[in-house]
């Protein structure tokens, strides 16, 4: 047998509601750096299994939740599970009969770190026409029975296992199995031993811990922040506005960096037409990937007219932080004949930091001229280039 992932879909158990965790929100959607422990658990499993399709079982609090974190990732829709463990699985294995998988992997969103070798090792077990294969690992503790504070007895760890998830089922077998018991198993392992079927196991890795306890969370925290990557992306931004030459100009200032510098004319613009704060949003919103200035902020839009282009700013600055985006600098260069740039650098980077909240090392704001040539020689307005750098997660997958 040659199981092909077309062929399975995770059931992703996300009913928990935190009650043992000692938390008002389930455990699921506790945040970690922005991002909920099923989002976490679920590109953990897209990124070792490409194109695998996941099916989330909710409890009915969360489903709303639950319902838009499915439709962010493009997964299947959500169901709302039964009362337990066992009745949440049978759920998810009857909402799929209409397009049947040939294997499940059975799955705790309360178990966020899942590990490319065990995701390995348990499709190459199942190949060998096994009907559940599980990962397990020894103990490593001496056990013993307790009642009421009081051992009672000596337990041999010989041959014990910790039983892990994602627990690799065959679908049909598995569904008969409950369609045919009106016991609760703990389970999918247990229910398929119980009808006599061949369970078999791979090795089990610790940072596949379940997240119960609070102590649980504190001591996969680690792991789940070292798993993170990090990309540098570049933004370019370029804007251009011209001088009013009319006479009647009564405008003495242009804005760049939102700082009013004294000069002859003033720039026309929709806005207050700062070339400097277009671009450095432009730059921006191309990183997050959300357009430019002129769809979002259209001239066409009376809204906006003779807005504070802080505003614009402001805007890109808060879809950068939705998406954990920081920062790493701003590389500037404003090009016209007057006024002198160098004079207003300073101020200029104060008060982009400021916007921002970054450090105004981290902005460079350079004047050049262009030697009396063209447009901007004729003095007849100005331009700005800039490239910012900037530190993403890198969660976009491949195809």
């Amino acid at each position: 047998m040659n199981i092909k992932v077309e062929n399975v879909t995770v059931i992703l158990l996300a009913g928990g509601t935190g009650n043992r965790f000692g938390s008002k929100t389930s455990k699921q959607l506790i945040n970690i750096n922005n991002e909920t422990l099923v989002e976490f658990c679920i590109k953990n499993l897209k990124e070792k299994i490409n194109k695998i399709k996941i099916l989330i079982v909710s409890n009915s609090k969360d489903f709303n939740s639950i319902k838009e974190i499915a439709t962010k990732h493009n997964l299947l829709d959500p169901i709302i599970g039964g009362k337990n463990r066992h009745e949440s699985v049978y759920r998810g294995l009857v909402s799929l009969k209409q397009s049947p998988p040939k294997f499940v992997f059975v799955h705790d969103s309360a178990r966020p770190f899942v590990s490319r070798k065990v995701i390995n090792d348990l499709l190459n077990e199942a190949n060998k026409n096994s009907t559940c294969v599980i990962p397990v690992l020894p103990l490593s503790d001496s056990l013993r029975t307790v009642n009421k504070n009081e051992i009672t007895k000596v337990e041999s760890r010989k041959n014990k296992f910790l039983v892990q998830t994602p627990q690799l089922c065959n679908y049909k077998k598995l569904l008969i199995a409950h369609d045919n018991t009106t016991q609760i198993y703990d389970d999918e392992s247990s229910l398929l031993m119980s009808t006599g079927s061949k369970i078999t196991t791979v090795e089990g890795d610790p940072r596949i811990l379940k997240i119960t306890y609070e102590n649980d969370f504190k001591l996969l925290k680690p792991y789940l922040t070292n798993n993170i990557k990090y990309i540098t992306m570049i933004g370019n931004g370029f804007d251009i506005h011209r001088f009013d030459l009319k006479k009647d100009n009564i405008k003495n200032f242009v804005t760049l960096g939102g700082i009013n510098i004294p000069n002859t004319n003033s720039l026309i613009g929709h806005s207050d037409a700062d070339v400097l704060l277009h671009a450095i949003t432009d730059s921006i919103l191309g990183v997050v990937n959300e357009g430019d200035i002129g769809e979002l902020f259209p001239p066409s839009d009376l809204k906006w007219k003779n807005s504070d282009s802080t505003t614009f700013l402001i805007h890109a600055s808060k879809l950068l932080n939705k998406k954990n985006g920081k920062i790493n600098n701003i590389d500037a260069v404003i090009v016209c004949e007057k006024p002198k740039i160098s004079d207003y650098s300073d101020l200029m980077k104060k008060n982009i930091a400021g916007i921002l909240n970054i450090n105004p090392k981290r902005i460079s704001i350079k004047g050049k001229t262009s030697e009396s040539i063209g447009f901007i020689g004729r003095q007849e307005g100005i331009a700005a280039m800039v490239n910012t750098s900037i530190r993403m997660i890198d969660d976009i997958l491949d195809d």
